[in-house]
């Protein structure tokens, strides 16, 4: 049963980087920035860093500023 219920929260709760950010409103955002698809974008947890997968673009902690990404 819990991991029935784990699968279920998976669905709803929106997942943040790590800085406690939305990945999703970050990533539409790079999108919006880059003048590319959201769907280009992925997250890679183990790295914290947003990478276009169509490009090899990754944009990395030290590398943002105040209103980027």
């Amino acid at each position: 049963m819990s991991n029935l219920l784990t699968a279920i929260a998976t669905l709803f709760i929106t997942e943040k980087d790590y800085l406690g950010r939305n990945i999703d409103e970050v990533i539409s955002r790079l999108a919006a920035q880059t003048e590319s698809n959201a769907h280009e974008w992925a997250y890679l947890r183990d790295e914290k860093v947003y990478e276009n997968t169509v490009s090899g673009l990754k944009v990395y902690p030290h590398e943002r500023c105040g209103r980027a990404a």
